[in-house]
């Protein structure tokens, strides 16, 4: 298998790809990983060490990792905010595309105001509504079919948004496709059309012996790929969703393709622990998707 190119594993920020992986490889650990460990593996996936220290350094300015120095050795683990955000991806990970839940028939409607000079706050507003899964209806106007009115008051009321509305509510509306019309629903689909394609001529092309940065590269790779699906595909009910929607079945083979290469990223990751610190490069284990 020929590894990827730095260019491709780079889609996804710097950032991105070291709480992934903490979350592939790190998750529940106690011990804080070796910084240089961090910085070596990240190098695997296309990132020079400048780069990769100076993500860390944001990171904990971030307050997502804590940083640590003993002596001339640093180390890194997740804050609790940072767990939280690894708790809650492995949550989307583990039941997206694999538990199908059951539709009311009712949205969650959430209506704001804020002025055009609160430009920033507007910004923060629309991303936090987007991570729970809404989109906008009408301006002003974001909807959801999950039953997360409350959650979407909390968040917009912890950013400060002072004039908000939420409710739980029948839509009829004269939108043509009806309210899922708010998503792309003909974009989500060409996006899973094109990343099978992907997953077919990466597994075509997985040599059942490769070892090391390769197997590594590929399988962080296929996961920051995956994780793009949270805003491409929000979960809308199979109801709200054409014949053949292709969600679970993009997903078992991802799961498939990330899993087999699980052994070798696995080793790879050990040793770049183990060139620091010897007795932590144990403490690695791999995240398992199923199928």
């Amino acid at each position: 298998m020929s590894a990827p190119s730095p260019a491709t594993v780079r889609r996804a920020s710097p950032a991105r790809q070291v709480l992934t992986l903490f979350g592939d490889y790190w998750w529940d650990v106690v011990e804080p990983l070796p910084s240089g460990a961090l910085v070596s593996a990240l190098g695997d996936l296309g990132i020079k060490e400048a780069a990769a220290r100076a993500t860390l350094t944001r990171l904990t300015r971030l307050e997502l990792l804590v940083g640590d120095r003993v002596g001339r050795r640093t180390t890194h683990r997740l804050s609790e905010r940072g767990a939280a955000i690894i708790a809650e991806e492995a949550f989307w990970l583990d039941t997206f595309g694999q538990v199908e839940a059951q539709w009311d028939g009712l949205w969650s409607v959430v209506a704001f105001s804020i002025p055009e000079s609160r430009r920033a706050l507007r910004h923060t507003a629309r991303s936090r509504l987007k991570w729970l899964g809404y989109a906008p209806l009408y301006d002003g106007m974001w909807i959801s079919p999950r039953d997360t009115a409350d959650e979407a008051m909390a968040q917009l009321r912890d950013a400060g948004v002072g004039d908000v509305t939420a409710m739980r509510a029948r839509l009829e509306t004269t939108t043509e496709g009806g309210p899922q019309a708010a998503w792309d629903v003909a974009g989500a689909r060409e996006e899973y059309d094109c990343f099978a394609d992907e997953l077919a001529r990466a597994g075509s092309g997985v040599d059942p012996g490769a070892t090391g940065a390769d197997a590594f590269a590929e399988r962080s790779r296929l996961m920051l790929a995956w994780q793009r699906f949270r805003g491409i595909d929000v979960g809308l009910p199979r109801e709200l969703l054409p014949d053949g929607w292709p969600r679970g079945e993009v997903r078992r083979r991802f799961a498939e393709l990330y899993d087999g290469l699980g052994p070798a990223a696995e080793e790879r990751m050990r040793s770049h622990i183990a060139a620091i610190s010897p007795e932590l490069a144990p403490a690695v284990r791999r995240r398992r998707l199923g199928s």
